[in-house]
Formats: C-alpha cells, structure tokens, sequence
C-alpha cells in the first residue's frame, strides 16, 4: 500500500502493484467469512481476533518502516 501511495504522491506509476494487493485482502476477507460462518465465533474469540490484528499490524509496520525490503519478502 505505501508503494501504491508514494507513486500518487510523484505522479509515477507503481506498474500495476495495488492489483495483486486487492486480490490478496479479498481471498482473506473471504477466508474470514467463510470462518464466521462454519464457527460463530463468541466474544472472547472475535477479541482474540482483534489483538491478533493488532498486534501483526504493530508488527509488520515496525517492520516496515526498518526495512521494507525485508517486509516485503514475507
């Protein structure tokens, strides 16, 4: 995503990079969907969801921001 937003900030192309992105956070909305659906998740279960998200996202833009060549091997 911040490939995406760095080429509309210099008016450059990112050669077609939000694509792959779109389709990747479709298929996990859907793999989360079809969760929800088989396990009706209680309470405790969508909090634990939550700090999972939470903490990757922490994570991940630690990450990101020390080195976005490693992130983006993962």
């Amino acid at each position: 995503a911040s490939r995406h937003l760095r080429s509309l900030r210099t008016m450059k192309s990112d050669h077609g990079w939000i694509n792959p992105l779109q389709e990747e956070a479709e298929n996990e909305r859907m793999h989360l969907l079809i969760w929800m659906q088989h396990t009706q998740p209680n309470s405790i279960e969508r909090m634990f969801v939550i700090l999972a998200q939470g903490l990757y996202v922490s994570f991940y833009s630690l990450m990101y921001a020390i080195s976005p060549r490693t992130a983006h091997r993962a």
